[in-house]
């Protein structure tokens, strides 16, 4: 590079001196020179550099080296520690082994606790599906009480309005009950009036007897006295014999009103063997069989049905209804005894007829509960009588159970 450098002053010297001979063509050499000058300037600065990165690179692999050794010393002392602790991960890991083995039957025993759990879980399963169905019914079930609710709540205000309806009632049944009162009590009075009458009908009864002996002996004496007067002894026996007769059918009379007023019936009961006072009942379907109110529970055939007759009738135990049957057969429906229902409504409270039913021997349409028919007074026509009826039967609707001769008894016999 110092000898480039000299060249390049000396030549610059000789053209310092050659200035004017130098034609154009030592000026062209001149400047490729120069360019070449440059160039290999140029190549050296770059050949500088390079030599500076070779130091620089070769001061780094010194430090390297330097470090090398520090690291090797360093790796040394990581070895040894290395080795400890691969020492120590071998006992680890034959500990692990250990474990992975009870892990292993860990894992056995915990697959076979799935299993299980998975049966249950199917279990499970169709006891939910179950359940689901059970849902499903307590809903319908739930449906079906809503709406029964709604049907009680419907009823209760039917009740509600039958109630107020039945309070009317038994407001006009209690004002019912004093007019009652007060027709016992003038029919008291009646009877009483009735009672003395019939005192003064026996001591008639009894002046006419003494009348009758008197004139029998004013008879016999005037017979003897008149023997010719063979006229006027008819006479005075047709007057005898009407007498009598007059006795006898007021005798008859008396008897039959005081029948009529102690109600004693003109029969016998044929279970205690007693004349009937009070309320009679009458078999249907047997031939003259009467039992009395206090007999009326007795072990009878629970089928045949009874006529209540409450009035006296004397004609029935003697005419031919006495030895026959009133009521003809009926085709039973089979029910519960315990709670009979007899699918007909009472007239009076319009009420389903249960227990016993009363129907009406006169009339097509006419039925009542026991308790309407318990009332003291008369709730239809008083010259009607009842069939009481304890079994469920099938009757026409439009027919007359009682036959139409002793219906005209029943009437003419109230008439009296």
């Amino acid at each position: 590079m110092e000898q480039t450098t000299s060249n390049y002053s000396y030549s610059n010297s000789n053209n310092s001196k050659n200035e004017k001979n130098i034609n154009l063509n030592d000026i062209k050499q001149l400047k490729s020179k120069y360019y070449e000058t440059e160039l290999e300037k140029e190549g050296l600065n770059s050949l500088v550099e390079s030599l500076k990165t070779k130091v620089r690179t070769l001061q780094q692999q010194i430090f390297v080296q330097e470090s090398s050794i520090q690291l090797t010393q360093q790796l040394k002392s990581e070895k040894e520690i290395l080795l400890e602790q691969v020492e120590k991960y071998k006992q680890k890991i034959n500990d692990s082994d250990l474990q992975l083995n009870l892990i292993r039957k860990e894992l056995s025993s915990l697959r076979e606790d799935n299993n299980d759990y998975i049966r249950k879980y199917n279990e499970l399963q169709q006891q939910n599906v179950q359940l689901q169905q059970l849902n499903n019914l307590l809903e319908l079930d739930k449906q079906q009480l809503n709406k029964k609710f709604r049907e009680n709540d419907e009823e209760k205000i039917i009740l509600q309005t039958e109630l107020k309806q039945c309070n009317e009632q038994s407001n006009l049944i209690e004002n019912v009950k004093d007019e009652i009162k007060t027709s016992f009590e003038k029919l008291d009075s009646d009877y009483r009036r009735l009672q003395c009458k019939n005192s003064e009908f026996e001591l008639e009864i009894e002046n006419l007897h003494c009348e009758v002996k008197r004139l029998r002996e004013k008879c016999v004496l005037q017979y003897h006295e008149v023997d010719e007067s063979n006229k006027l002894n008819d006479k005075l026996k047709n007057d005898i014999k009407d007498l009598q007769r007059l006795i006898v059918e007021q005798d008859r009379i008396l008897r039959e009103k005081n029948q009529q007023e102690n109600g004693i019936h003109p029969a016998y009961c044929n279970v205690c063997n007693k004349y009937i006072v009070g309320v009679r009942y009458k078999c249907g379907h047997c031939d003259d069989y009467d039992i009395c109110s206090n007999c009326e529970t007795s072990n009878h055939n629970r089928n045949h049905m009874f006529i209540k007759i409450k009035r006296p009738i004397d004609t029935i135990g003697n005419n031919k209804f006495g030895k026959s049957t009133l009521l003809p057969e009926f085709q039973l429906i089979e029910q519960n005894e315990q709670d009979i229902d007899h699918k007909v409504v009472c007239n009076v409270c319009h009420k389903n007829v249960r227990g016993v039913r009363y129907k009406c021997g006169h009339c097509t349409k006419f039925e009542i509960c026991t308790n309407c028919e318990a009332y003291p007074f008369n709730l239809h026509d008083p010259t009607h009588v009842f069939i009481k009826i304890k079994r469920p039967v099938q009757i026409d609707s439009n027919e007359i159970l009682l036959p139409s001769e002793f219906r005209s008894i029943i009437n003419k016999s109230s008439n009296i």
